[in-house]
């Protein structure tokens, strides 16, 4: 299983469209969004990409309606916590939510929101905030291609 990690898309509809450049030469099985996503347009913007997604609301996200909409008619998984294959994406940084996360989730944990790059091993599981698409906070745009134990954080 090969999956991309995205977060904090914050409409920032050029870096989104240069993510989807970026992706078309990879090969995955689906995208996890640890949320901001922000607007409609951003989210159907997305779909440039082509495979299953599973998103994490993120505090800035408005017309949840909207959103909601979009994701069930593309297929797409949607919630405050959404569970995707051997893991759980999740936007905030409530610690009591994360060490619940931690302890339940099978192997992988990614969030989002602080828009910084982390990677931590503990056991056989594995916590990724794969930055930002955004670059509007950190001045970079990431997002991490994960695959078994390996996680590759990539700066486009």
């Amino acid at each position: 299983m090969r999956f991309v990690a995205i977060a904090d898309t914050h409409d920032n509809l050029d870096a989104i469209r240069d993510l989807i450049d970026v992706l078309r030469g990879e090969k995955f099985d689906f995208v996890v969004h640890a949320g901001d996503i922000i607007a409609p347009f951003s989210m159907k913007a997305l779909a440039g990409i082509k495979r299953e997604m599973y998103i994490a609301f993120g505090n800035n996200d408005g017309e949840k309606k909207i959103l909601t909409r979009i994701a069930e008619e593309k297929g797409w998984v949607l919630g405050d916590i959404v569970e995707f294959p051997n893991g759980v994406v999740y936007h905030g940084t409530d610690k009591k939510i994360i060490e619940i996360l931690k302890k339940t989730v099978h192997k992988y944990l990614i969030l989002g929101h602080t828009h910084e790059v982390k990677v931590e091993k503990f056991g056989e599981k594995i916590v990724i905030n794969p930055g930002e698409v955004c670059g509007y906070l950190t001045g970079k745009r990431t997002f991490a291609i994960v695959e078994d134990e390996n996680v590759d954080i990539i700066e486009f």
